[in-house]
């Protein structure tokens, strides 16, 4: 079996040297960035290690429309199959996240996703919902709540089983 290592990060607001350092350390096979990057989306793709290294973004309430034109993995949304689970990427602002997970669920649930990763309220959220797991990696540039600057790791295997971790950045 070969273990797939996806880093999962949101809400870096420009803050492109924390995002670096951590796909440094890392080195994931896949990066999932849940949105506001704000600046030099081609610099993260560099740094995740693209073209090799796949990479997922979705636009953001903060992030500019000129340089997203430019893009084009960069979408409100992404639904994708891996590995026996079908994703949904979003941002989450214009689901309602700030107010719970009922709308973001229904988009789910149409779309039939069991994995949702979202940011925008930088706070963690790791949970099982109407059947489906809402990963939120908090902000790895500006946290709220009782986390600190943070990311996940999804280690996920051949057959769809996976494990994931909450990173904190000290």
């Amino acid at each position: 079996m070969s273990e797939l290592k996806i880093v999962i990060m949101s809400d870096s607001h420009g803050n492109n040297g924390i995002v670096r350092e951590v796909l440094e350390m890392e080195k994931p096979d896949m990066l999932i960035h849940c949105g506001d990057v704000e600046r030099d989306w081609s610099e993260i793709e560099k740094a995740a290690g693209s073209p090799r290294t796949p990479v997922i973004f979705a636009v953001g309430n903060c992030d500019n429309s000129w340089e997203i034109n430019k893009m084009t993995n960069v979408k409100p949304k992404a639904i994708y199959k891996l590995r026996g689970h079908q994703f949904l990427v979003t941002h989450g602002h214009r689901y309602g996240v700030s107010y719970g997970l009922e709308t973001i669920s229904l988009l789910a649930q149409e779309n039939q996703c069991d994995i949702v990763c979202f940011g925008h309220t930088h706070t963690v959220t790791n949970v099982e919902y109407d059947g489906i797991h809402f990963l939120n990696p908090g902000s790895i540039s500006r946290p709220r709540g009782a986390t600190g600057k943070s990311y996940m790791i999804m280690r996920m295997e051949d057959d769809g089983t996976y494990t994931v971790e909450l990173k904190e950045i000290s």
